[in-house]
């Protein structure tokens, strides 16, 4: 078949689906659906709160599920998005998104739920979401660690803390577990930091000349008077430290199961890999969705699209995969403004047995991570964001409500201190009125990796007598999209089964796949012809099967793909 041929197939294809999207009409709810606020960070409970709404509202379009329970006895819930009546959600091709693996990391949660929000609201109304949610899955977990969102609300929290699941872990090794944490010295329900003004010469700070709620880090020829001693806490078990042994830390991050590696290599590993029920669930319900073809796990911070490796020690990635990798994310460069793509080992740091490694090397799926966020340089004029503008920032935008005024009280350890400075959501989670673009372009870009799951479509066929009843029958399956039906590493490692092109009708008398169509050369299949295995269809591509037929009148081909569907077509001998 001539490539005009296959331009003029996908131009009707196109213009057949645009008139049945155009039809489409929007969903209608059940009762009264969620009205979430994006302008806002939400409790553990609000979000439960939100997915039961949802699931209410539009009960035949989304259902909610426990997959799991945390290590505190919390439900790991699981939402599924797609249109019912265009097939069955394991029947189609597959995006799996979710967020606050990390207990502090709170803002993938509404990133996930805007996603959400925004399919069930736009179908009907924008052809790109109707589109998707008619051959489409959506599987999303917004909270993968509901025991450390619940402890980052109520606190003690600060920027970085917590971290963690909630594992128990003896950090010091005095045989206790978590027993030397954060305290609120200054009962102000926060935890900031700790300050104490010495003797002249003895300090590592100084105040600022213009600013005394600021301590600048002293010169060689300066003397300091201040040393900063941490965040809010005490010596709680006498052992001469303080905060020490806090909650946790097992890093979820460092617990999935592909190339994991133990304590003693990577802080924040489990003792063995998926040993936590946060990810264990997530990764043996995956197991049961051989149909994912692209993954999205929401993080913060710094305003990244990672991809792996994430490790040196792991095989680059096949040029194939690359191929759809740097397209997904160069297009997403373009939708985040201030965002980089990245490798995760060579721009960020190693993690073995991280999220977007185990679904690619055990999947095939096509995964990111996006780092959300990074704190507003608007105020900055030479691209070094310094204390004084990031104080002036607080005091003109905010009108002060990122900093925590310095006040004194008695430490058991410390004598007297000062305690103060920057909120525990302050840096890595963006003020309420900037929340919500940044959710909004980061759905965006989930919608486009769902945009390049595979979407199979057959080109018309080419029927050749041979003679008598024996046919010649070439069949092209193109890819519209940049996604492979499977990938380079699912070949490779052989992660899933391949595609399966059958025939019914006629006897198949040999099958396989056409290398050069003009030259007629042919990759035939040595057993079972009537089963042709096709090791997929590239993205934005197109593979021609081949089938020596023996029979008469019209025959039935059928195309089987975990990640890219089902198709079949009639196709006339004659």
């Amino acid at each position: 078949m001539k490539l005009g041929t296959i331009r003029i197939t996908l131009v009707a294809a196109s213009l057949l689906a645009t008139a049945l999207l155009s039809a489409a009409e929007p969903i209608k709810p059940k009762g009264t659906p969620p009205q979430p606020n994006f302008n806002r960070l939400h409790s553990l409970d609000e979000i439960v709160g939100l997915m039961k709404g949802y699931a209410s509202a539009y009960p035949e379009w989304v259902e909610l599920e426990s997959i799991g329970k945390s290590i505190e006895g919390r439900d790991i819930w699981l939402l599924t998005v797609t249109n019912p009546r265009t097939g069955a959600p394991d029947t189609k091709p597959a995006m799996y998104v979710d967020g606050n693996t990390h207990a502090n990391e709170v803002q993938g949660t509404e990133a996930t739920l805007y996603t959400l929000n925004f399919l069930l609201n736009n179908y009907g109304k924008l052809d790109r979401i109707t589109e998707l949610l008619d051959r489409a899955t959506f599987y999303l977990v917004p909270v993968v660690n509901p025991d450390g969102r619940t402890l980052w609300f109520k606190g003690p929290a600060t920027p970085h803390f917590p971290r963690t699941v909630m594992f128990p872990i003896d950090d010091d090794r005095d045989g206790l577990f978590d027993e030397d944490g954060y305290d609120d010295m200054n009962g102000d329900g926060l935890i900031t930091q700790m300050r104490k003004k010495v003797g002249m010469g003895q300090g590592t700070h100084r105040l600022h000349p213009k600013d005394p709620r600021i301590l600048v880090p002293v010169e060689k020829d300066e003397l300091g008077d201040y040393i900063m001693l941490g965040w809010e806490g005490f010596d709680n078990d006498g052992d001469g430290l303080v905060n020490e042994d806090l909650v946790g830390y097992v890093d979820p991050n460092r617990t999935w199961g592909y190339n994991w590696q133990p304590r003693y290599v990577q802080s924040g590993s489990s003792f063995y890999p998926l040993q936590i029920p946060e990810t264990r669930s997530i990764a043996t319900w995956a197991l049961t969705k051989p149909n994912l073809a692209g993954v999205q796990s929401f993080h913060n911070y710094g305003q990244m699209i990672l991809r792996g490796p994430g490790s040196k020690a792991e095989p680059p990635y096949p040029a194939a995969d690359l191929k759809a990798y740097d397209y997904i994310a160069k297009e997403g460069e373009r939708m985040l403004p201030g965002y980089r793509y990245l490798i995760s080992w060579k721009d960020l740091y190693t993690v073995y047995g991280g999220t977007t490694d185990h679904f690619y090397r055990v999947h095939g799926a096509i995964s990111y991570t996006n780092e959300l966020y990074q704190p507003p340089v608007d105020i900055d004029k030479d691209g070094k964001v310094t204390p004084e503008e990031e104080m002036m920032f607080n005091d003109l935008v905010t009108l002060g409500r990122q900093f925590v005024p310095w006040t004194k009280v008695n430490h058991p350890q410390y004598g007297e201190i000062e305690v103060g400075g920057t909120r525990y959501d302050v840096g890595r989670v963006p003020e309420a009125w900037l929340l919500e673009e940044d959710m909004h372009r980061n759905a965006a870009f989930v919608l486009l990796h769902a945009h390049h799951l595979p979407k199979i479509a057959f080109g018309d066929p080419t029927v050749e007598r041979v003679e008598g009843n024996l046919w010649k029958v070439i069949v092209p399956v193109i890819n519209e999209r940049a996604i492979p039906t499977m990938t380079a590493v699912a070949r490779q490692d052989k992660l899933h089964r391949p595609d399966i092109a059958t025939v019914e009708g006629a006897k198949v008398i040999s099958s396989g796949i056409v290398t050069n169509v003009w030259l007629d050369k042919i990759d035939l299949q040595k057993h079972r012809p009537e089963r042709l295995t096709v090791e997929g269809v590239p993205g934005l591509g197109a593979t021609n099967l081949f089938f020596l037929v023996e029979g008469r009148g019209t025959i039935g081909v059928k195309y089987d793909s975990p990640k890219g569907g089902v198709i079949s077509r009639k196709v006339e001998l004659r």
